[in-house]
């Protein structure tokens, strides 16, 4: 489990004053009753590399996410619906093959299943006048069971954004709302595996992404699975997917 695999990284004084606090703040279990990946996917370093992650080359899209999805889905052949439930629209698509990235145990909630579990985020938005900046980096995680917050995030940091003021996030963790982390115990990988083998069974459908495959999913990670996926149905290679995609951007 996740305490098992802490210890085993950090020892149990570091254990006890980050990774078990900043857990039950985040999943509102303690890491005894989780999965073992969720302690071990966050990294462990020994020097004074202040980054979270450990990637040789780290890069933010030049404009943006947002500027990246509008070129992404800038097609004539692609029309955009939003405020839209699929589920109340599926019966008049006609499409060849559907790309499903919603929840898994949506797509099946005619079945009367029970739900997979599913943790939520609260962002309380901060405005701060006169300000350069609010904090020394662009996240700082607050793993102290004082502050009922998991972090902040001040986005300035990032795309050297120019102001006299500052915004900055700070994110609570909670059951309900929209479905971000899949929660990874025994009982809910069990009944993702009874959902899995009935999207194996589904007709001219793919189940991509976090919520659709019940995993989680870095962004470059659900970028490459995306581009993965394109690749084995279009035969077009990956390399030349990222060509294109940043001569657009």
């Amino acid at each position: 489990n996740s305490e098992e695999m802490a210890k085993s990284r950090v020892g149990p004084r570091l254990y006890d004053l980050i990774f078990k606090p900043y857990t039950f703040k985040q999943w509102a279990k303690y890491p005894a009753e989780l999965g073992p990946e969720v302690t071990a996917r966050i990294p462990v370093r020994t020097n004074h590399d202040g980054r979270y992650f450990g990637d040789p080359y780290q890069a933010l899209p030049t404009r943006g996410y947002t500027r990246l999805f509008e070129n992404l889905l800038d097609s004539k052949y692609i029309t955009v619906k939003v405020n839209t439930d699929y589920f109340q629209v599926k019966d008049k698509l006609n499409c060849g093959r559907l790309y499903y990235t919603g929840p898994i145990d949506a797509y099946f909630s005619h079945l009367g299943w029970p739900k997979l579990e599913y943790r939520s985020l609260d962002f309380e938005r901060v405005v701060q006048k006169n300000v350069d900046y609010f904090q020394p980096v662009s996240v700082v995680n607050h793993p102290s069971p004082e502050n009922n917050f998991t972090r902040i995030v001040e986005y300035k940091h990032l795309l050297n954004q120019s102001s006299p003021h500052t915004i900055y996030f700070i994110e609570r963790s909670k059951d309900g709302g929209e479905p971000y982390y899949p929660v990874p115990n025994d009982e809910n990988k069990e009944l993702y595996q009874k959902y899995q083998k009935m999207a194996q069974a589904e007709n001219n459908v793919t189940f991509v992404g976090r919520l659709a495959n019940y995993k989680y999913f870095n962004m470059d990670q659900a970028i490459l699975n995306a581009l993965e996926l394109f690749d084995q149905v279009s035969g077009v290679p990956e390399e030349q997917q990222w060509t294109d995609l940043l001569a657009k951007e």
